[in-house]
């Protein structure tokens, strides 16, 4: 039997959920709640990239703007849903 990889819940939307959709780490999305969680793959792919953001890594400002409104977007759409 094929065990299921484990996904990490990420509240942090505009800051390291933004960072991993940028650097094109997808994420599948959960609503909980009024809140919206990002779930990421437990792969060494992620704990690279939040190391990365941890250590204040500089990014394209325009860029990474662009990016969280594209992950707002989806939330918002996620919580539309449910009404």
């Amino acid at each position: 039997m094929e065990k299921a990889k484990r996904k990490i819940p990420i509240l942090d939307i505009p800051g390291l959920g933004t960072f991993q959709f940028m650097h094109n780490n997808e994420f599948e999305m959960e609503l909980n709640g009024t809140r919206v969680l990002l779930l990421f793959n437990s792969d060494d792919r992620f704990y690279e990239l939040a190391e990365r953001f941890n250590s204040n890594e500089s990014v394209p400002v325009l860029d990474f703007l662009n990016a969280q409104r594209q992950v707002k977007a989806k939330m918002f759409s996620l919580k539309g849903r449910g009404r």
